[in-house]
């Protein structure tokens, strides 16, 4: 799950219709299973192999949703988003990410420009106020003390945040008679649930690099909430988080990263812990697939000969900073500097930790979901130009209003839809290799669908995870009688802005706000007093024209 600001609301519904899929799914098979194949009422076009969730890993707002869907996966109590459940109820993903911390008297965003968190004696931490996102995370991260595996849930499941280390860890490399230090400042935290087979705590194996998490305990989900909100920092905008982690655990790291710790070993200097301040880890790897198969082979080394597993990217700005055949011919200091910005960035997104495992994966292995908005004109459908409702302002417009992470929500469960129905499957020649099973002819008929070329609808693949509300793929029969309305999601309608209704509500919070920044910054009356007389309309201004061009462009006004 990849780093996207407040458009995490799309990933967020995109991972809630996936496992509540799986859940219908589970469910339908145990019905079979109690009933057995002899039993007249037995259905048969239900396939009956399995599928496990091994590995979550996530950056930034996709780190967020790496956690919420592992405290969904565990909670009895979670339920999912649908005509029976529209306004989210028990629902994290929803409650998290489309009402975030709403009231019926403030919004998120009127929370976030609030200035008690500027000291007078220091520097601001960040340039909004993230009072409101703890606040979030407080709700959302409850112990739990009836942690429950559903079946399509390993044991030995992982999550993984990436995170950005400003402090850096050394490693020292040995040359026989000297030796020399290397610094990473990419990072992670990696993470499995206690059970019957995994204690609480850090692993015996002095080569496992994870941390078993008790749901039960404060401490722990505290730890998990400290990560989470670390991985989502997003640098300047929000507030960096300071980590502790232990020696014990930051020793293993030369054994993982460079499999071997003959010859390297990490400078733990004297401290009984090891602490860093931590930034969004989407500045380094947002995009953490390689991560993700890199975890799933050390967790079953024949899984590629196997070739029974599969890779879901969900990344809600798949294309951007794309434009790598396009030259700047200008050498002015200015344009140098913010070539060599770029390159560094994209440089450590491709040195990425575990992407040549990824690259290697073999056919209908790796799979994306990416935002596609579709609209009807006159008897055709058009993709839209835009999709999310979410992405201006660089993926923080979701914060000017509920509408914008509602329709992203809901946009994310439409494609997640037509995904598992129309795209995340295998061959049929491949099925008894792949889920070491056969399926039934009844199930072939059922969901078995045919590539876009092929005018003749011959089927060809099948589905990993059958959809249960769909009756007939081919033919597009879904089942409205039990599902109604879910059956077939319709597209969400496109929310419009106001931008008189903006400056009414916002323009003297977000004066006030910047007002306090540089009143923190100059550490001068006078200096603030000029600025408020002669810089906060123009700075004001500014900021509103950013806003308004960048929703325009995205057809919200």
């Amino acid at each position: 799950m990849a780093g996207a600001v407040s458009a995490g609301a799309y990933t967020a519904g995109v991972i809630d219709y996936l496992l509540e899929s799986l859940h219908l799914w589970e469910k339908a098979k145990a019905q079979n299973k109690k009933l057995g194949k002899e039993h007249p009422q037995y259905n048969h076009s239900i396939p009956m192999h399995d599928v496990e969730l091994e590995v979550l890993s996530g950056a930034s707002a996709g780190g967020i949703t790496g956690t919420l869907a592992v405290l969904s996966l565990l909670n009895k109590n979670h339920q999912f988003v649908n005509k029976d459940n529209p306004k989210g109820e028990n629902n994290i993903f929803y409650q998290s990410w489309v009402k975030m911390a709403d009231t019926d008297t403030e919004t998120s965003l009127m929370k976030m420009l609030h200035t008690n968190d500027i000291k007078s004696d220091a520097y601001p931490e960040s340039l909004l106020n993230v009072a409101p996102i703890e606040a979030i995370a407080d709700n959302a991260l409850q112990t739990n003390h009836q942690v429950a595996f559903p079946n399509y849930v390993s044991k030995s499941l992982d999550l993984v945040l990436t995170t950005t280390n400003l402090r850096g860890l050394n490693f020292h490399i040995d040359f026989k008679d000297s030796e020399t230090v290397i610094t990473n400042h990419g990072g992670f935290f990696r993470y499995k649930i206690a059970n019957d087979t995994h204690k609480p705590g850090i692993p015996e194996n002095d080569s496992s690099l994870f941390y078993v998490l008790d749901l039960q305990n404060e401490t722990h989900v505290n730890y998990l909430k400290d990560a989470t909100l670390s991985t989502s920092a997003f640098p300047i905008g929000l507030k960096s988080r300071e980590i502790q982690i232990a020696h014990e655990y930051v020793a293993r790291y030369p054994k993982y990263l460079f499999d071997r710790s003959e010859g390297i070993r990490v400078d733990l200097q004297k401290e009984n812990t090891y602490t860093f301040n931590s930034v969004d880890g989407g500045l380094i790897n947002n995009e953490p697939f390689g991560i993700c198969m890199k975890v799933l082979i050390e967790k079953n080394k024949t899984i590629r000969d196997d070739d029974n597993y599969a890779i879901i990217m969900v990344d809600p700005f798949p294309n951007q900073d794309n434009d790598a055949d396009a030259f700047d011919t200008k050498r002015d200091i200015i344009s140098i500097a913010k070539g060599m910005f770029k390159a560094l960035r994209n440089q450590v997104m491709f040195n990425q930790d575990g992407i040549l495992e990824a690259l290697s994966l073999s056919n209908r292995t790796k799979f994306l979901v990416e935002p596609k908005r579709k609209q009807q004109s006159g008897e055709k459908w058009i993709r839209s130009k835009k999709d999310l409702a979410s992405a201006p302002l660089s993926g923080f417009g979701g914060f000017l209003d509920e509408s914008f992470r509602e329709h992203d929500f809901h946009l994310g469960r439409k494609n997640c839809q037509s995904f598992l129905r129309y795209y995340f499957a295998i061959e049929n020649k491949n099925i008894n290799k792949r889920f070491g099973t056969d399926v039934t002819e009844a199930a072939l008929q059922r969901f078995s669908f045919s590539d876009k070329e092929d005018e003749s609808k011959t089927p060809t693949y099948f589905p990993i995870i059958p959809d249960m509300r769909a009756l007939h793929i081919i033919n597009k029969e879904f089942d409205t009688d039990t599902y109604g309305e879910d059956a077939y999601l319709a597209y969400p309608a496109y929310p419009k802005f106001n931008m008189e209704s903006f400056d009414n509500t916002y323009k003297k919070p977000i004066q006030k706000r910047i007002r306090a920044i540089v009143r923190s910054l100059t550490k001068s009356k006078l200096y603030t007093f000029a600025f408020r007389l002669l810089g906060q309309r123009k700075t004001y201004r500014l900021v509103r024209k950013t806003i308004e061009k960048s929703l325009h462009e995205s057809e919200l006004i």
